[in-house]
């Protein structure tokens, strides 16, 4: 198995996985193609995927953020996905693991993770639980200033 970073020419292959990873959002296939190459393309961050003799088998996507609270850059995971096929194999702490080493290289400060349904295997990897997160689309009506 190979953590190597995404390419274009793995755009099939990561929203195919895009589709089973999310679950609050419905990925739209012409808004995928606008920001696939540009994230490929970036250097604030990274995607990456996991590659085995059955193809692309997994990806992840970290973004990095400037802070002021944290003395210096943050990365957070915000993507992570491992098909079904290839769970129990050890791709997703090798996509993890690849993640914030580079995230390091990049001299980040701390690597964080927005996460509902994989707390256990954060924590298994030394991430600690610090806080929880909100959302508002800024267009939706549910918004309001006080």
């Amino acid at each position: 198995m190979l953590v190597r970073p995404a390419t274009n020419e793995d755009a099939e292959a990561v929203f195919e996985m895009l589709g089973d990873f999310a679950t609050s959002y419905v990925p739209e296939r012409a808004a995928f193609d606008r920001s696939y190459p540009a994230i490929v393309a970036r250097q604030e961050g990274e995607l990456l995927v996991a590659e085995d003799n059955r193809g692309v088998v997994g990806y992840i996507l970290a973004a990095d953020m400037a802070t002021l609270f944290a003395n210096g850059p943050v990365t957070e995971l915000l993507e992570l996905y491992v098909k079904p096929s290839s769970r129990g194999e050890g791709i997703g702490k090798s996509l993890v693991g690849t993640a914030v080493r580079g995230a390091s290289q990049r001299g980040a400060v701390e690597v964080t993770v927005p996460t509902r349904r994989a707390r256990g295997f954060y924590l298994a990897m030394g991430f600690e639980s610090t806080a929880e997160y909100f959302k508002v689309r800024p267009v939706d009506a549910g918004f309001r200033e006080q």
